[in-house]
């Protein structure tokens, strides 16, 4: 699927008819005893971090991009800095509900500058990149914070 192809879908059918795969992950991590998935959508191919999540209080932003910015007043505004393009409106509830967050400028220690390997590293949550291995492998499970909390026998 292009990312165009994906951001109409999003935007005509919501997030959960757009991705069933979403659908069923989540209903296989709630059978586990998760009830928060972490899921990463990447959007390989050119995408326009600036016009996606737009910073829309930037004269800079206007500024440098006379042409392609996105207009204030069309900007899905998610707090006082910065917002969404339109054609993510179908985010919008998902926003609302606490149930989305955005992450921005993210990296890792000592990056190789290599653009396929840094995509490896996020994809593969190796340990090279001290973020999401961290986050995955280090952090208990809910399982485990539950017994944690329980008090000793002695």
């Amino acid at each position: 699927m292009e990312r165009r192809d994906f951001l109409k879908a999003g935007a005509m059918l919501g997030m959960g008819g757009a991705l069933p795969g979403v659908v069923f992950a989540q209903g296989r991590g709630r059978r586990n005893g998760y009830g928060n998935l972490l899921i990463l959508i990447e959007l390989k191919g050119g995408n326009d971090g600036l016009n996606t999540v737009v910073p829309y209080t930037s004269a800079q932003y206007y500024a440098l991009r006379p042409r392609i910015a996105i207009k204030r007043e069309r900007v899905l505004q998610l707090d006082d800095r910065y917002g969404l393009h339109p054609s993510l409106q179908a985010l919008m509830p998902l926003w609302q509900a606490g149930e989305l967050s955005v992450v921005q400028g993210l990296s890792y220690p000592q990056p190789n500058l290599s653009h396929f390997r840094s995509i490896e590293i996020w994809d593969t949550a190796s340990r090279a990149d001290q973020y999401l291995h961290c986050l995955l492998y280090t952090s208990p499970s809910p399982r485990d914070k539950r017994q944690s909390r329980m008090p000793s026998s002695a």
